[in-house]
């Protein structure tokens, strides 16, 4: 090693070890927050996913009970009144 060879160089030579120690710890916290960033945007896309899928499941779940209610003969003010979908929305069933 050079620090042995040139005994001046041992100071620089530890210096240089160091500052690479923690240049490489540096590196991995660096990886891992942005590991965890990463997994942390993963969770809230499936939340909103499946938020979203949640409203389309009720949507359908409100045009099949309006289906059912103007099979039975009520007015499509009553359907609406009940589901909470607009008479065009109905209007289309």
């Amino acid at each position: 090693m050079l620090a042995r060879k040139y005994p001046q160089l041992k100071k620089p030579v530890r210096c240089a070890e160091r500052m690479g120690l923690i240049e490489s710890i540096r590196d991995y916290y660096f990886h891992r927050n942005l590991a965890k960033e990463d997994e942390r945007m993963l969770h809230l896309q499936w939340k909103l996913d499946g938020i979203e899928e949640g409203r389309e499941e009720g949507r359908r779940e409100k045009q099949t009970i309006a289906r059912n209610l103007l099979a039975k003969g009520s007015t499509p003010e009553f359907v609406s009144e009940i589901t909470g979908l607009s008479l065009e929305e109905i209007a289309k069933l």
